[in-house]
């Protein structure tokens, strides 16, 4: 917004949750010159998760689908891997799980990645490590 004196004034909005910051922004609007500048909400969009293996409450990628395990709370973000095709390395802020090609879908047999975590530990971020078969799945619990 132009003040008086004709500075431009600028507004910060910070939040820890992105879908946050993606509904403040929304209705953020810039005039400049006579024209009124929106945020594109496909650059908006683009921040919902910006990495693999999000929570699926702040939208998954366009190469995800969100997951939930059978046996398990939670859920998240994941892409379909193969042999042929290696689960993506990029993972949240905080993450050091690893990620692995570790889940099959039981009716059509494609399968997906995960992040393998210790059962107990605080490997996953902003997810909780759930035991499932003696091994960790990092999920988000909603």
């Amino acid at each position: 917004k132009t003040s008086a004196s004709g500075n431009t004034r600028y507004i910060l909005v910070t939040t820890h949750r992105p879908m946050k910051l993606f509904t403040a922004l929304v209705s953020l609007a810039f005039l400049a010159n006579g024209l009124e500048l929106v945020l594109n909400k496909d650059f908006m969009m683009g921040l919902a998760n910006a990495t693999h293996y999000g929570d699926p409450s702040d939208g998954c990628l366009s190469d995800e689908i969100a997951v939930q395990i059978q046996g398990i709370t939670g859920d998240f973000c994941t892409s379909e891997c193969s042999l042929f095709k290696a689960c993506p390395t990029d993972v949240p802020m905080g993450v050091t799980a690893s990620p692995m090609c570790a889940l099959q879908d039981a009716s059509s047999g494609a399968k997906y990645c995960a992040l393998i975590c210790s059962p107990g530990g605080s490997q996953c971020g902003e997810a909780t490590c759930k035991s499932i078969s003696g091994v960790g799945i990092c999920t988000y619990d909603d």
